[in-house]
């Protein structure tokens, strides 16, 4: 029975934000557009694998899913849900949308970004910054008093949603390394980073899940819409969520840059060609695949 409350929403078309539809169904076309037939007018552009377009979409996908489907109103009512509101479009999203830009995209963007801007991104990318920012962003979201507060505001719900999402993006960029001749770390330091965001995420849901009280008025009870669990229970049931993901997706992007290290290892065996200084890509796809190297026989340029 509780189960069937819970998937009703998912049928009424009612619950389904118009507005994410058309942004979602947008972008999806403008990507589309401009990786196919519009890549042509776009200096050194090359054709993106179904692979990379599958990434993004996904990545686009889970956006809307967090954002404009019945999930954002039940994460109202349930804390659980919201949690994995948080995951999908912090720690699942990011990554996917990320992979899925082919690299001549973002030079062509960067190329477009100039001044200020530019300077911005070069700080705020830093890998340290990036990480210390993000996971700082989200533990104060978590504090009893901020978190009700943004939770009684619309306006101040939707900018920390933009505020993490952004600064989440820019915790994910070194790990994926769109551009190879923006890569700041090593496979072995990748590792150490995300070791280290897992770690400093882990206080915000061990405080939510070892709490022996609500922490949150905000999911207090009331009148609840979704009484599965009582407050309490959904409370711990949030953190444990939040957890588990993090550490599955975190393990994936171990995995990820791992096997990267060792096919980037075994081509320095097979061909004696140190890596350490990657060369910009001309496939066209950003991913945790090692960057080309010269074969024997082939002439270093200049």
């Amino acid at each position: 029975m509780e189960v069937d409350m819970l998937l009703k929403p998912f049928l009424q078309p009612g619950m389904y934000h118009i507005g994410m539809n058309a942004m979602a169904l947008a972008l999806g076309t403008a990507y589309l557009w401009i990786t196919g037939p519009k890549r042509r007018a776009i200096p050194e552009s090359a054709p993106v694998s179904n692979r990379q377009k599958a990434l993004f979409m996904t990545g686009l996908c889970l956006c809307y899913l967090a954002l404009g489907s019945p999930i954002n109103l039940i994460g109202d009512e349930l804390f659980s849900v919201h949690m994995f509101q948080q995951s999908l479009l912090y720690l699942i999203m990011p990554p996917l949308i990320l992979l899925g830009i082919p690299d001549w995209l973002y030079r062509w963007g960067f190329d477009q970004v100039k001044g200020v801007w530019r300077g911005l991104f070069t700080l705020w990318s830093r890998p340290l910054l990036s990480l210390l920012v993000f996971n700082g962003l989200f533990s104060l979201y978590h504090v009893p008093r901020v978190f009700d507060t943004i939770m009684g505001s619309a306006f101040y719900h939707a900018l920390s949603h933009g505020l993490l999402t952004l600064s989440a993006f820019l915790m994910w960029w070194p790990v994926t390394a769109p551009l190879p001749e923006q890569e700041r770390l090593s496979p072995l330091r990748k590792m150490a980073y995300i070791c280290a965001a897992g770690v400093l995420l882990t206080p915000a849901c061990a405080l939510i899940i070892f709490a022996d009280h609500l922490l949150f008025t905000s999911y207090s009870g009331g009148e609840r819409l979704f009484p599965i669990l009582s407050p309490r229970d959904d409370q711990q049931m949030g953190g444990v969520i939040m957890k588990i993901l993090q550490e599955a997706v975190y393990g994936v992007a171990l995995a990820g840059v791992f096997f990267q290290w060792v096919r980037r290892e075994k081509r320095n065996e097979t061909y004696g060609i140190p890596t350490d200084h990657p060369s910009p890509s001309t496939t066209g796809e950003a991913n945790w695949n090692p960057p080309s190297v010269n074969r024997p026989g082939e002439e270093k340029g200049g």
